[in-house]
Parts: C-alpha cells; sequence; structure tokens
C-alpha cells in the first residue's frame, strides 16, 4: 500500500518564513511578474524592473477598477511588494498565456544524487503540476528547488546549497533533515517555503528498475508536500519573516495542514496513478489508531505518527464531502485576507472550528455515522 511512505513534513515548520528570493536591493521577482502580466493586459507599468513604482501602483488601480467585478481579484489584498505573489499568481485568470511571467515559470530546480533520481523527481513534479492545474486551477507562483537522494548527507548537502542560492536565511538544517532521513526501510519528505527534500533507504546508486518502483510512491508524495507549498502561498506564510510571530497563523491547524494534504494526494494517486482511494469507512478504521483529540492536533507537530495522519485525513475528507475540495483552498485563501482560523474554517467549511473536532471525536465514537452527518450538513449548507 503507497499508504505506508508516509511523508514526514514536521520540518515544514522549522522552514516557513525564509525570506523572499535573492534579488538585487529594491526589486522583486513577483513585482517583476505583475509588471509583465499589466504591460500585456494593456496597462502602463512601467518597465519590468521588480520595483513597486508609482507607474506601477497607478496601473494595477487601473486594472482593478476595470475588474472590480471579478471575485477572486476582489478577495485580493492592496497590491504591495509583501503580496504581489498573489497578484502574480491570479492574473493569468484573466489571459491565457500570462502565467509565462511567473517565477515558477522557470523549470524546477533539482539537486539529486543520480540522474534516474533526477529523472524521477522531475517526472513526479510535472504530473503533480498538471494534475494541480487541472484539478484546482492553481499552481505556485513561486520558484522552488528540490532536493532528493538515498543517503542523508546528500541530501543536507543539497538542502544547505538551496537555502544558500534561494534564501538569506541563516540556520543549520542538518538536525531536522537526520530526523527525517536516518530512519531504516522508509522514504521521508519536508516541505519548506521555497523547496522540499525527499529521502529514502537506499544506499545503493537508483537504477532503472528503481525508477519503476519509485514512481507511485514519489507522486504520492510529491502532491502531499507540493499542497504544502501551496498551503504557505496561498496563506501568505512564504512572504513572511523567518521568526515572525504570524508565521502559524498563517498556516492553520496542524491537522488540517496534514489532512489537506493526505486527501490532495489520495486525489492524485486515485486520478494521476490509478490507485485505489481509501473511503470513508477505511479511513474511519485507521483513524483509530491515534489517541490524540482533534483538538489536541491544532498546534505545530502535534500531528506525528501514522495514525495522526490517518486521522487527519479522516477528518479533511469529511470536510470535503459536506464542501468540496476547492474549500480547502478557500480556508487558506481567507488567511491571507486577514481573518483568523475560526474566521476562515466558518467561511470554507460553514461550521465553526471547535464544533468540528467535537462532532468528528463523537463520529470515532460510532461507525458509520459520519455519511448521517454529512448528508445533514449538505442539507444545512444548500
Amino acid at each position: 500500500m503507497i499508504r505506508n511512505f508516509r511523508p514526514l513534513a514536521q520540518a515544514l515548520g522549522l522552514a516557513f518564513g525564509l525570506s523572499a528570493l535573492a534579488a538585487p536591493a529594491g526589486a522583486d521577482p513577483f513585482v517583476k511578474c505583475v509588471q509583465q502580466q499589466l504591460t500585456d493586459l494593456g496597462y502602463a507599468a512601467g518597465q519590468p524592473d521588480g520595483r513597486l513604482t508609482q507607474q506601477t501602483k497607478g496601473a494595477w488601480q487601473a486594472l482593478r477598477q476595470a475588474k472590480a467585478g471579478t471575485a477572486l481579484l476582489a478577495a485580493l489584498p492592496p497590491l504591495s511588494q509583501k503580496t504581489a505573489i498573489h497578484w502574480c499568481r491570479e492574473l493569468p485568470a484573466l489571459k491565457t498565456g500570462l502565467e509565462r511571467h511567473m517565477p515558477s515559470a522557470a523549470p524546477v530546480r533539482i539537486l539529486a544524487d543520480t540522474p534516474n533520481v533526477e529523472k524521477g523527481i522531475r517526472q513526479a513534479y510535472d504530473k503533480v503540476l498538471r494534475f494541480m492545474d487541472r484539478e484546482y486551477g492553481i499552481v505556485l507562483a513561486g520558484h522552488i528547488g528540490i532536493g532528493a537522494a538515498g543517503n542523508t548527507k546528500d541530501v543536507q548537502t543539497y538542502v544547505r546549497r538551496l537555502l544558500r542560492d534561494m534564501s538569506s536565511a541563516r540556520f543549520n538544517p542538518d538536525a531536522s533533515i537526520a530526523a527525517h532521513c536516518n530512519k531504516p526501510f522508509g522514504v521521508a519528505g519536508a516541505a519548506y517555503l521555497k523547496f522540499m527534500y525527499i529521502c529514502w533507504d537506499n544506499p545503493h546508486e537508483a537504477d532503472n528498475a528503481w525508477l519503476k518502483r519509485s514512481r507511485k510512491w514519489l507522486g504520492m508524495m510529491m502532491a502531499h508536500e507540493y499542497m504544502h507549498l501551496v498551503q504557505a502561498e496561498l496563506g501568505g506564510a512564504r512572504s513572511e519573516g523567518f521568526h515572525s510571530n504570524s508565521l502559524r497563523a498563517r498556516m492553520g491547524p496542524a491537522w488540517l495542514v496534514e489532512g489537506s494534504a493526505e486527501v490532495v494526494a489520495a486525489r492524485f494517486g486515485k486520478r494521476a496513478l490509478r490507485l485505489r482511494a481509501p473511503g470513508l469507512a477505511e479511513l474511519h478504521e485507521w483513524s483509530l489508531k491515534s489517541k490524540k483529540s482533534l483538538r489536541g492536533m491544532r498546534a505545530h507537530k502535534t500531528v506525528s505518527t501514522s495514525g495522526d495522519y490517518d486521522f487527519a485525513h479522516y477528518a479533511v475528507h469529511i470536510l470535503t464531502r459536506i464542501s468540496g475540495e476547492e474549500a480547502l483552498f478557500t480556508f487558506w485563501r481567507r488567511l491571507n485576507a486577514g481573518q483568523n482560523w475560526e474566521q476562515a474554517f466558518k467561511g470554507a467549511f460553514g461550521v465553526a472550528l471547535a464544533e468540528f473536532e467535537t462532532q468528528v471525536m463523537e463520529l470515532r465514537k460510532r461507525p458509520g455515522t459520519a455519511r448521517a452527518y454529512i448528508s445533514k450538513m449538505r442539507r444545512k449548507q444548500s
């Protein structure tokens, strides 16, 4: 079962908040993206130099007035260097071709220990990218890097290099990587704000047989970690400082963060890899392995065991059966708009956060009751 290869994303918390992609003083890659997009839309944004000039702001104001009825754009915060990433990501909805200006349009940077590993990583990433665009209409605006190897020291070297080249943050990730990767007979992954790493217990060179065997688990892990990057970007965590107090607030409850990534990975497995996705009854049974309450898995690092991941998956599966998977992205967009967890949760899913957490704990006690709850909530929301 692919589910045995559980992505371990706890290093996510260490890396959330890395500063913006290195650029000349006063320049910003997302401001440059918006300038180019505005120009293509017919608004005189000025020289695409990554500096938020008055001319760029004027072009943006003109666009916003002309597109006042566009709900997605109306929900975005005013343009600033910090929020340009969101405008860069959403403006392509107005015109085909604008996506070419996003930093993410550049090939993903991959540091791998063998050519076959690089090939496998690139294939998995491209497949997930197409899936996210097709299924949810969303891709990252920001450029990312990926480090991958079957040796912990190699992964540490790759991540340090990515940190050096893509961030001004100063910290040593070696201990966190070792905690994830120094585990026999398994694989692990972690999503950072601008990159991810994937490691596995494989001291031998990845041959063609490995490449074939890895297709499924690597794809599932890539989908899980990519969803974490989407959460960080939509919620605004990518734009926060490394030690920002608002960092955690931009991500949401840990069970929702991890459960959403599990739901997206399961759908990817079904649609792109032709794997069987677990159903409600199966997820309920697996969730019982967790000894925690849902509320007890709000804080960082509280989703830690296989059972915890299954419980989070079960809870988010119920949410999406009620409100649809698109509501997951709505939650993080609302966080970016300044709402707190409770406001964003109620707005996205139509139920209070604490009320839902309590209800799910009751549903776990009585097998088979979740379907009735889902039906009731659907009727209530309609």
